[in-house]
Order: C-alpha cells, then structure tokens, then sequence
C-alpha cells in the first residue's frame, strides 16, 4: 500500500508540473486553467491540514499567480511524499475525522483519501486539457500510462 501511494505522488507531481509548464508557456493562459491548476495545489494543502490537524491557509478556490504553481507544486509534493514515507503500512487504514468545506463531518481512511486526491486532480487536469485547447499545441499528455513509460 505504501508503495503504492509514493508511486501515485509522484505521477501527481509528475503530471502537475507538465500543466504547470504549459501554463508558464503562455503569455495569458485561460484563466480557467489557471483556476483549476491552483484548485489541485489548494486541494492538496486542505487534505494534508485535515490530516494532519494543522492550520488551513488556503482556501480552496484560491487563484494562484501562475508564477507561484511550481513553487506550491514543489512544497505540496515535498510535504505528502514526507508524510506518506513516514507511514506504516497499518495507518493508511487509520480512520481520518474532518470537516469539509461546508461543515459537514465525515470519517474516510486515510488510503482513500490519497487515492481520491489522485483522482480529483486526473479530473481537473481532463478540464484544463480542454481548456488550453484554444491556445496551445502541442497539448500537455498527462496520462499516468505515459508516466510510467518514462
């Protein structure tokens, strides 16, 4: 489980930084992408305060400046790999009690939530993807197939 979860980090940090670029490519990307893109990271953040208990300083819809991505990309990879490696086996199936964003309580095991941030971003990236349509070619390939073939 654990391995897994590294391996799904850094396919996120891996396919994040390839939108990233992208977005720094342009001289005025959609502000959409930039939106989303900014989601993900602050998506990234509010999960790892709920799990850890520690203070959000984000919102998450914040809009990011597109010269902060990598940055926050970089800290939010550094912060989860930490985490996830410092982990036993047994605590990715530890209960986590949080609140969402609006005051609703739930309790979720902690390997799910890793593996629903994966797959909340895959589904943001799909909706930056078409974004960029309009403005950039070649497009950003962020398949994890792809990943795992480099």
């Amino acid at each position: 489980m654990k391995a897994y979860h590294i391996r799904l980090l850094q396919y996120e940090y891996w396919a994040n930084s390839r939108i990233i670029e992208a977005l720094e490519k342009l001289d005025k990307p959609p502000e959409r992408a930039v939106l989303l893109t900014s989601h993900i990271l602050n998506a990234q953040m509010v999960w790892f305060t709920r799990i850890t208990n520690d203070h959000l300083v984000v919102g998450i819809w914040d809009l990011l400046p597109v010269s902060w991505l990598k940055e926050t990309s970089d800290h939010s990879y550094q912060k989860w790999d930490s985490y996830v490696r410092d982990l036993d086996e047994a605590e990715f199936g530890k209960i986590i009690k949080y609140q969402n964003t609006k005051g609703e309580y739930f309790e979720t095991p902690l390997g799910e939530i890793l593996t629903h941030l994966s797959h909340h971003a895959a589904y943001h990236r799909g909706q930056i993807i078409d974004a960029l349509k309009p403005v950039l070619s070649p497009l950003p390939a962020t398949d994890y197939i792809l990943w795992l073939r480099e």
